[in-house]
């Protein structure tokens, strides 16, 4: 069972696996970031202005503006309490957008959580999404909590459950995203070789 945004003893019906329009479901299990902590930390404060992209290695926090894409190979958190202009991507670590991102897409090996306001392409996220600000776009995560302040328009795409709460204004479709195929050579595939010109292949008995 689900329970409200914020509170712990009552519960409420969970949403339907089926896809959706204009969806106005309530819902909710607790919203949990958990997020690993570095002993450095950069930061970027207001005022300053960055054109280009950043490669980082350790958690970051800016609340400047940049124009130009955030990457990270390791779990470095990521922190935008000002405005980015492009795409995120931290291969294990999360994604917290406080002030606004632009024109971008968001690529989390762990958690993303929108309070302010997400206007890109896509989120993409290994763990839970959490909506409580304005988003436009396509989310895609293992779960996805949209909180009472979300607003917003898209597609929502989850992996195990979806929950919303009461107040939230969404518009777009919601369904389980399908399962990732995999390749599985048979025994029999895996023994045969390609027969060189003019040899003939034997059949094994």
């Amino acid at each position: 069972m689900f329970k409200k945004w914020g509170e712990k003893n009552e519960e409420v019906k969970p949403v339907s696996n089926s896809t959706e329009n204009n969806i106005d479901a309530v819902t909710s299990p607790q919203a949990v970031m958990p997020q690993k902590k570095h002993a450095k930390t950069n930061t970027l404060l207001k005022g300053s202005n960055l054109i280009g992209d950043i490669i980082v290695t350790c958690d970051l926090e800016l609340s400047g503006e940049i124009e130009g894409n955030i990457r990270s190979e390791k779990d470095s958190n990521i922190i935008i309490k000002g405005t980015c202009k492009g795409s995120i991507e931290t291969k294990e670590g999360s994604v917290d957008i406080q002030g606004e991102l632009r024109s971008g897409n968001i690529t989390a090996g762990h958690n993303v959580k929108i309070t302010g306001k997400f206007n890109g392409g896509e989120i993409t996220a290994q763990g839970i999404i959490q909506i409580d600000g304005e988003f436009k776009g396509r989310l895609m995560g293992n779960g996805i909590e949209v909180g009472p302040n979300a607003k917003g328009k898209g597609e929502l795409l989850y992996r195990e459950y979806i929950s919303i709460a009461k107040g939230a204004e969404i518009e777009g479709q919601m369904s389980k995203a399908p399962n990732e195929l995999k390749l599985i050579k048979t025994r029999k595939e895996e023994n045969t070789k390609p027969a060189a010109p003019g040899e003939e292949i034997s059949k094994a008995n």
